[in-house]
């Protein structure tokens, strides 16, 4: 049975109008009205006029009804909440606010998520279920809590002939392509099962094809509901249920373990025992031994005292969704089909896991399926995560978590030297593979942090930790700084060192004289040169070097770029920026709270110096970097303009070798950039290309011999115009796969853009540039506001509607006559005082004459 929830939420909403104007003539005035709802059900106010509500109105009414039903206990409720709750927590207050989205139950004889998917739209989050529970529920019949239907023995496979298995494997690789460990992983797979693979991300020409021979099917969608989504789409769409319906097991497997030995151990184990469903291991959050002695408990011992229903998901034992096996009376369950087919996208990882990993344990034990594990026992903590895994692994476990290595959730000591632990325990793992695939797409500062956990020579354990920021700003006022250290930050958005900050480094790489300290984040960087170190920023060794380092070069501003607060009057922040704005932001913005006034102006004084490309350039900076002043501006030309600008064998090696693999992925054809800005709106204020727009671009691509190459800001999350125009072949140029972005102007053949400063640097390069401005008039008034009028400073159109767009790009390569290379030349000199490649030159000149003097 399922409810009309539009009819709930209109009704729901008149009730609390009338209790909000009821409450507006005194406190407890509308508790006649909540009682009676609580006994009669919603009260029918379609005759009294229509009363806007709150969001404040609605949360204040819901609160007061479920208080008022007063099943709620405050010490239970608090007991059962994660962290360190307050004493006086008020309970109805928390799960109404935000409890019931977290899927906390209000007391044990109310599933949140089961009544959730039972009754309601689990891709609503408006409607609290215990409201609807309180205010129709109960009335209806409905239950609070799952009641068992399935009472038939478990499942056994069939001796002969052989079980047959389908895998829905779900995969996702940050860079696109189709790692060799996956590779293993699923030709071990198709041994004992029909694999079908869908990455959830799009992958590179040809990956797919690697994996000819080894699958039934396989493809890539990109979405955002992590591996249950993968799993969903292929049970629902791409494979079907008619067809899972013929095999006797239907695995769900992901790409989050490393195969360590073949799984022939493992199948043949679970496939002698009967049960409905069976995974790996079981994990219980909050378990953390039985006893003084912390020991394990038996899996039967875990299903005989299994609850069917608890306060939080972290009391609930579940089984490891990264490897599940599903026989056929589960498949058939349209309970469980429906909860697959309803994933949704969610808004923290935390919610995937309480409500599909946990909640597909809680919903099948509560209808009364059987489960099993291959580790045969309830381990402390998660078995997985924790240092028994590789006794595990001696024991015969065949995976290995690629997260056990770099998150390193329980601190295990010397991971450093997993290789050797897991060699120790499987001679035959291909260690190698695992580490190429781990230092390509771990989080290197979280490696990093999780290698520097060690044992001691006298068996303590070292754990290093970053100092908070009010230790951090006791150390910074009592430790030295050097001039000649100079701290190179990496970009807080993309985590790349890329544009200003790496034509600076390259400028000072082999200067002995100056010791470099790149300071990364998640990205992996090597760089090398005279006197240069690298160290993750928020590990104590980037602190330390952090503290003594006298120049430090940040892309947005300290606040921004630095996690810890530096003291600007003994460290000089140089801030490089990002480009030559022509729209405004800072404190120069069309609207600006007086909250985030103060905010910029306490970032911006921190700044001993901007640099700007023009004395144009100049009178905007200072407008946006108030209260630095005019004189705080330097002149000097952007350093990223540099390498756009400079002869291709004096780049670095590795900007020379993107260069050349840029070239191969074009195959001789054109390159126009498409290069959006930031919007506040993100997804819904960019533009959004009709079917007919989305052909035409392609047609036109095609007669020009063209590609469109995307690259999305940088702080940008919606990635809408990937989504639009990847899958119509046009290429992604985003910074993971090309960090800098000076490299793909010295190839690119035009430039759309709408308001972003990537229109000024590419005049630099004299080809066509053009401006989608399909919103001027909201965004110059409204959002940002621009600095300049766009017809007046850029020697292109600016386009309003995509038929503007069309019609200049139809044009973009025909010859421009001499009046238009003229008018090219005198716009580009608004913005540029020096049309060289000596800016990073200048600013190493700037910064050193701050503590070097000629007597």
């Amino acid at each position: 049975m399922t409810t009309d929830v539009e009819e709930f939420w209109a009704a729901w909403t008149r009730l609390v109008g009338e209790w909000a104007g009821r409450e507006s003539a005194g406190p407890t005035t509308g508790d006649v009205l909540l009682r009676a709802a609580l006994r009669d059900g919603l009260p029918d106010l379609s005759a009294q006029p229509s009363v806007d509500v709150t969001a404040a109105d609605l949360l204040a009414c819901e609160i007061a009804l479920v208080r008022m039903a007063g099943e709620i206990d405050d010490e239970v409720y608090r007991l059962a909440t994660p962290g360190r709750p307050p004493r006086n927590l008020d309970a109805v207050a928390d799960f109404c606010r935000h409890g019931w989205r977290n899927v906390r139950n209000p007391h044990p004889g109310f599933d949140v998520w089961w009544y959730w998917n039972e009754y309601l739209d689990p891709a609503d989050e408006r409607l609290n279920p215990y409201l609807h529970y309180l205010l129709v529920g109960r009335r209806a019949g409905l239950r609070g809590v799952p009641l068992r239907t399935h009472h038939e023995r478990p499942a056994a496979l069939p001796a002969s002939p052989p079980a047959r298995r389908a895998c829905l494997f779900a995969g996702f690789d940050v860079d696109g392509v189709m790692d060799p460990y996956v590779i293993a992983y699923v030709r071990e797979l198709s041994r004992f099962a029909d694999v079908y693979y869908l990455a959830a991300c799009r992958m590179n020409d040809g990956e797919l094809d690697k994996l000819d021979g080894l699958v039934a099917g396989a493809w890539a969608v990109p979405h955002d509901r992590y591996d249950f989504g993968s799993y969903s789409m292929l049970a629902k769409d791409l494979v079907g249920w008619d067809a899972l319906e013929e095999y006797d097991e239907v695995l769900l497997v992901n790409d989050s373990c490393y195969l360590l030995r073949p799984l022939d151990d493992m199948f043949a184990s679970m496939a002698s025992r009967e049960c409905d469903w069976w995974g790996v291991q079981l994990t219980s959050r909050w378990f953390d031994g039985a006893g003084d002695s912390r020991a394990p408990i038996p899996i039967e011992q875990v299903r005989e005292q299994m609850p069917r229903t608890v306060m939080h998901p972290d009391e609930y034992p579940h089984v490891g969704s990264y490897f599940l096996a599903f026989r056929k009376p589960v498949v058939s369950d349209l309970g469980w089909r429906k909860r697959l087919e309803n994933v949704q996208p969610q808004r923290t990882k935390i919610r995937i896991v309480y409500k599909y990993e946990t909640g597909t344990t809680q919903y099948l034990v509560g209808q009364g399926y059987h489960f099993d594990t291959f580790v045969d026992a309830l381990h402390p903590y998660h078995p997985m995560y924790s240092a028994g895994t590789f006794d595990r692994i001696a024991e015969g476990l065949p995976l290995l978590k690629r997260q056990l290595i770099w998150e390193n959730p329980y601190s295990v000591p010397d991971m450093r030297d997993w290789k050797d632990r897991v060699l120790a325990a499987a001679p035959t793992a291909d260690v190698e593979t695992m580490e190429r695939n781990l230092l390509r797409v771990a989080p290197d500062d979280r490696l990093h942090r999780s290698f520097s956990i060690v044992t001691r020579e006298d068996g303590t354990v070292e754990r290093p930790a970053p100092l908070n920021d009010k230790r951090f700003r006791v150390a910074d006022n009592r430790t030295p700084t050097f001039d000649h250290w100079w701290a190179f930050p990496v970009c807080a958005y993309d985590h790349t060192l890329a544009g200003n900050e790496r034509a600076l480094f390259e400028q000072v790489r082999n200067d002995p004289s100056i010791k470099k300290i790149i300071l990364t984040r998640s990205r992996r960087i090597e760089l090398t040169g005279e006197n240069v170190v690298t160290f993750p920023i928020d590990s104590p060794e980037g602190q330390h070097h952090l503290l003594r380092s006298g120049q430090i070069f940040v892309k947005h501003g300290p606040a921004i770029n630095l996690p810890n607060p530096v003291d600007t009057t003994t460290h000089n922040v140089i801030n490089l920026w990002h480009g030559i704005p022509l729209k405004r932001f800072g404190l120069a913005s069309a609207r600006v709270s007086d909250r985030l006034r103060e905010v910029m102006i306490r970032n911006h004084s921190g700044s001993r110096a901007v640099i700007t490309s023009s004395r144009m350039d100049t009178l905007a900076m200072s407008a946006a970097f108030f209260p630095a002043s005019y004189p705080d501006m330097w002149p000097t030309g952007l350093p990223r303009n540099d390498f756009i600008l400079r002869e291709e064998e004096r780049l670095p090696n590795d900007l020379r070798e993107a260069l050349e693999r840029l070239r191969e992925e074009l195959a001789g054809r054109r390159l126009v950039l498409f290069l959006p800005t930031f919007r506040e709106g993100q997804g819904e204020s960019q533009y959004h290309f009709d079917e007919s727009e989305l052909t035409w671009l392609e047609e036109w691509a095609e007669r020009q011999h063209a590609v469109i190459g995307v690259r999305e800001h940088m702080a940008d999350r919606a990635r809408t115009y990937s989504r639009a125009l990847l899958p119509l072949g046009a290429i992604d140029l985003s910074s993971r796969r090309y960090p800098d972005l000076e490299i793909i102007y010295r190839v690119a053949d035009a430039l759309i853009s709408d308001y972003s400063s990537c229109l000024v640097d590419f005049l630099m390069t004299g080809k066509p540039i053009m401006s989608f401005a399909y919103d001027y008039d909201r965004y110059s008034s409204s959002e940002r506001g621009l600095f300049h009028e766009l017809d007046r400073v850029l020697p292109s159109p600016v386009c309003r509607t995509f038929k503007d767009l069309a019609t200049a790009l139809d044009a973009a390569f025909e010859p421009r006559s001499s009046e238009e290379l003229e008018e090219y030349d005198w716009k580009r000199r608004i913005f540029f005082d020096h049309l060289d490649d000596e800016a990073s030159r200048r600013v190493v000149q700037k910064v050193k004459a701050l503590y070097l003097h000629d007597d």
